[in-house]
C-alpha cells in the first residue's frame, strides 16, 4: 500500500472516530436524560401508590396500638349513648300476665292491679291494597246522551299501579337499587308484579311532572347569594359525561352535561353571577365572573400534605417550615371561623385573624424555593390571593367546598351500582329528580313524600318550590 493511500485511510478513520465519539456523547446525554425521567417517574409512582393506599384505608383507618397500651373495646370515653326513642303513637295494646310461678311451679297467681312494665315493639304490616274504581255512567235528559265519567277523575289513569307503589319504587331507585331488584322486592314482599320497565316509565312521568319545580330551582340557584359548585364523571350510553352540582343551604341543582368547561357554569349562573361562588381550584372556574369567589381551603391543605409526604422534608428545613406554617395559617383561620359561627367569638376577631393571615402569607410567598412543588403552591396563592380569605368577611360563606362534595355522594354511590344512564333522556330525568329530592332533604322533607307529590298527576300543575320547604 502506498504512503498516500495509507495517509488517506488514516484520515478517514480519524474522521470516523470523531463521528462515533460525537454519537457516543449524544447517546450518553440521552441516557442521562432518560435516567432522570425514570427517577422522576419512579418517584411519582411511589407518591401515587402512597396516595392510593391512604384513600383505600381512609374509611377504615386502624388504630395503631402503642407499646404497652391496652385498647379498651367499645365506645370512647365521654361518648354520649343513644337509644331508640319511645313511639308517640300506639296502634295496639297487648296485656301479658304471668300464668305460673317460676319458683314453685304453682298456677295460682294473683295479679296486682295497675302494676305492669311497658315494653314498646315497633313492627310493620305488609298489606297489599287493591282498589276497584267503578266508573258509573248516566243519562243526560238535556242532551239525551249517555254520559261517562272522565278518566282524569282518577289520580293515575290507564294504570294498574297506584300512587304509593310508584313512589316507593322510585324511592328504592333513589337509594341506589337497580330497577330489577326493586321489582323483585315488590314481588317477594308485597306480591305485586311490577316489571323493571314499568319502574322506568314511572320515573319518566315523575321527572316530567317535576319540570316546573326543576326550573324554579334553577332560578333560585341563579339568584342566590352564595353557591358551591363541583363536578364528577358520569357515563351516558357508555360515553364520558359530567355530573355538575350547584348547591347551598336551601337548594341543590344537578345537571348532566357532555362538557366540563366553564360554559356549563355560565349556562346555569349567567354571564355574571351576583353572589359568592365557592369551588375548588379547577381552571374552568377562573373564567367565571362573580361578585366574589371562595376557593376550597381543604383542597389546599390536602395538597400541602401530599407535598410533605412525597418530598419527605427533613424536620427544621426551609421547606418543612414553609408547609407547617402555611397549614397552621389556614387551619387556624378555619377554627376561628367555626367559633364565630357558634357565637364563641366576635365578628371583629375574624378581621384581626385576616390581617394576621395576610401578613403571614406575604412572608411565605416572598421567600424563594428551589423545590418545584413549593414554588407551585406559592404561585397558586399569589394567583388566587383574593379568593382564599373571602369567608373571613362573611361568616355565612364556607371556607371549603365540602357542601358540594357531600351533595355529589348520593349520585356517586348510584353510579357505582348503575354505571350511569343509558340515554340523554335518562340523564335529564336523573338531574330533575335528584335536584328535587336533595333540595327537599335540605329542607327536612321526607323523600318519599316528594315522590308521592311527583307521582300525583293532578298535583303536578300545583307543584312549587315552597312545597319542598320545611315548615
Amino acid at each position: 500500500m502506498s504512503i498516500l493511500t495509507l495517509a488517506r485511510e488514516v484520515d478517514f478513520l480519524r474522521d470516523r472516530v470523531k463521528d462515533m465519539e460525537g454519537l457516543m456523547e449524544l447517546a450518553t446525554e440521552r441516557i442521562q436524560k432518560l435516567e432522570k425521567e425514570k427517577e422522576e417517574l419512579n418517584k411519582e409512582r411511589e407518591g401515587l401508590k402512597e396516595r392510593l393506599k391512604r384513600i383505600l384505608c381512609k374509611a377504615f383507618k386502624p388504630r395503631v396500638k402503642k407499646e404497652g397500651e391496652k385498647i379498651k373495646k367499645g365506645a370512647p370515653l365521654g361518648h354520649q349513648g343513644r337509644s331508640r326513642m319511645r313511639p308517640t303513637e300506639v296502634s295496639e295494646y297487648k296485656d301479658i300476665y304471668p300464668n305460673r310461678c317460676e319458683e314453685c311451679g304453682s298456677g295460682d297467681i294473683t295479679v296486682y292491679e295497675n302494676s305492669y312494665e311497658e315494653h314498646y315493639v315497633e313492627d310493620i304490616k305488609i298489606i297489599k291494597v287493591t282498589t276497584l274504581n267503578r266508573m258509573h255512567y248516566g243519562y243526560c235528559k238535556n242532551c239525551k246522551r249517555t254520559i261517562y265519567p272522565r278518566r282524569e277523575e282518577l289520580v293515575i289513569k290507564a294504570s294498574r299501579v297506584g300512587v304509593e307503589a310508584r313512589a316507593i319504587g322510585s324511592y328504592l331507585r333513589y337509594l341506589g337499587l337497580p330497577y330489577r331488584k326493586a321489582a323483585k322486592i315488590f314481588k317477594d314482599i308485597f306480591n305485586i308484579g311490577i316489571s323493571h320497565t314499568s319502574l322506568q316509565s314511572f320515573e319518566r312521568e315523575q321527572a316530567k311532572n317535576g319540570e316546573t319545580l326543576y326550573s324554579a330551582i334553577k332560578e333560585e340557584v341563579k339568584d342566590s347569594s352564595f353557591i358551591n359548585i363541583d363536578e364528577t364523571g358520569w357515563r351516558v350510553d357508555g360515553e364520558n359525561w359530567w355530573l355538575w352540582v350547584f348547591t347551598n343551604k336551601e337548594v341543590a341543582l344537578y345537571c348532566i352535561e357532555n362538557s366540563r368547561s366553564s360554559e356549563v357554569v355560565r349556562g346555569i349562573l349567567g354571564e355574571e353571577y351576583r353572589g359568592v361562588l365557592g369551588s375548588d381550584f379547577y381552571s374552568a372556574y377562573n373564567a367565571i365572573k362573580a361578585r366574589a369567589k371562595q376557593r376550597c381551603c381543604a383542597h389546599l391543605l390536602e395538597e400541602i400534605k401530599e407535598i410533605q409526604e412525597a418530598n419527605k422534608f427533613t424536620e427544621g428545613s426551609k421547606e418543612e417550615v414553609f408547609c407547617r406554617k402555611l397549614k397552621g395559617i389556614f387551619k387556624g383561620l378555619i377554627e376561628v371561623w367555626k367559633e364565630v359561627r357558634e357565637d364563641k367569638r366576635g365578628f371583629d376577631e375574624l378581621k384581626e385573624a385576616k390581617e394576621g393571615a395576610i401578613t403571614g402569607l406575604i412572608e411565605l410567598v416572598s421567600e424563594p424555593f428551589g423545590n418545584e412543588d413549593i414554588a407551585r403552591i406559592q404561585k397558586r396563592i399569589i394567583k388566587h390571593h383574593e379568593e382564599l380569605l373571602v369567608f373571613l368577611d362573611d361568616p355565612e360563606i364556607e371556607p371549603t367546598n365540602n357542601r358540594a362534595e357531600r351533595q355529589l355522594r348520593p349520585s356517586v354511590i348510584m353510579r357505582k351500582i348503575t354505571f350511569g344512564n343509558r340515554s340523554e333522556v335518562g340523564a335529564h330525568n336523573h338531574s330533575v329528580i335528584m335536584s328535587i329530592v336533595q333540595s327537599g332533604i335540605l329542607n327536612n322533607v321526607n323523600p318519599l313524600d316528594i315522590f308521592i307529590m311527583l307521582t300525583r298527576k293532578d298535583c303536578a300543575k300545583d307543584i312549587d318550590l315552597p312545597q319542598i320547604r320545611g315548615p
